[in-house]
């Protein structure tokens, strides 16, 4: 979750939509069969939001830490946060500099879960995580980015985002960065349609009418079932890349490193 979705920091004050926990899911998936994670496997989130992914992926992945990186980190913010992490391994930093200090090795993996689409020169910012010293060539990075731009709506002004991503857009800018994309694909086919309708339902709705995914209020066993069915929505998507077949989806994602010269 986004800092701005965030409403409180208070633990159990609100409800992980099914999005949320749905992708978390997707992301388990991928660093099992794609990344397969190492024991001791060191894991940066980067623009991590409130921690809630990495905190989730400890428990699946016990030998790895996590280092979460948030420009919008504050040393309040941190130690609230940090309160509800528990003795999870996983540490909280305002900037790459300072997990930089305090890495003793590149890390395994580079998590950028729905946060480039927030930067307005995300290529800059991809050639400087590049030249960090924080990733090298073994790195994998796994980018996630919302799908289509004729989607682009307030909901996206309200979370301020510069853009929205088709597959071959983001291989695109990933090679413009220095970047190899070894897998790239759709996923949440099904929510494709539902932003289509709300996206003509939403119109001409300001942007102060806009709520993030903070303010969602659990609807019970049905955010079960959707959670599950957005999962299998994500398989389904999967079998059929594997025949080469790219059906698009809300959501776009690549695996990919640093560029070999």
């Amino acid at each position: 979750m986004d800092i701005c979705e965030k409403t409180t920091f208070s633990e159990g004050t609100y409800d992980r939509h099914p999005w949320e926990l749905a992708r978390i899911k997707v992301v388990e998936n991928i660093l099992k069969k794609t990344v397969k994670i190492k024991s001791g496997a060191r894991i940066l989130d980067l623009g991590c939001g409130d921690a809630y992914v990495a905190l989730q992926l400890s428990k699946q992945f016990s030998t790895a830490s996590f280092h979460c990186v948030d420009t919008a980190f504050t040393p309040e913010i941190i130690t609230e946060l940090s309160a509800n992490l528990g003795k999870h391994p996983i540490s909280l930093y305002p900037s790459l500099e300072d997990l930089k200090a305090d890495l003793i090795a590149p890390v395994d993996v580079v998590l950028l879960l729905d946060v480039i689409e927030h930067i307005e020169d995300e290529i800059g910012f991809l050639q400087h995580l590049r030249n960090s010293g924080i990733i090298d060539k073994h790195t994998k990075v796994i980018i996630t980015v919302p799908a289509f731009q004729y989607l682009f709506s307030n909901h996206d002004v309200y979370l301020k985002h510069f853009r929205r991503y088709n597959a071959n857009l983001l291989n695109n800018h990933l090679e413009k960065a220095g970047f190899k994309s070894a897998k790239t694909g759709y996923f949440f086919i099904s929510l494709l349609f539902v932003r289509l309708l709300q996206k003509m339902f939403i119109r001409n709705r300001s942007v102060d009418k806009e709520k993030g995914i903070g303010a969602y209020q659990s609807k019970g066993i049905l955010d079960k079932i959707i959670v599950n069915v957005l999962y299998f929505d994500f398989l389904f998507g999967k079998f059929f890349r594997f025949f080469g077949l790219r059906i698009p989806g809300l959501s776009c994602f690549s695996i990919c490193r640093i560029q070999q010269s």
